[in-house]
């Protein structure tokens, strides 16, 4: 779940979607060991899911809010400058 679908929800669905999160997490776990699932990505897919809604979750107790991000507009690159060789350094 992105983190865009998780601010739009309120602090008491964020913190039932944390549990729902750790929930899945143990089942996951036991799956594998198992041997229902051998897919054990899923471990670091529902982690991240669970730091996301945390982090999601703390940022409306605190009151913290997010401004989306606007496209930066591109700068000219400058040209790298070559070092001319100078004439005592010449390899004979």
């Amino acid at each position: 779940m992105e983190a865009q679908e998780l601010r739009q929800l309120s602090v008491e669905e964020l913190k039932g979607r944390v549990n729902q999160f750790k929930e899945d997490l143990v089942r996951a776990r036991f799956k594998v060991q198992s041997a229902e699932e051998r897919d054990t990505s899923l471990f670091k897919k529902i982690k991240r899911d669970v730091a996301r809604a945390q982090t999601v979750l703390s940022e409306k107790l605190r009151g913290v809010e997010v401004v989306s991000k606007t496209p930066v507009e591109d700068k000219p690159v400058k040209k790298a400058k070559t070092k001319k060789a100078s004439k005592g350094s010449e390899a004979v």
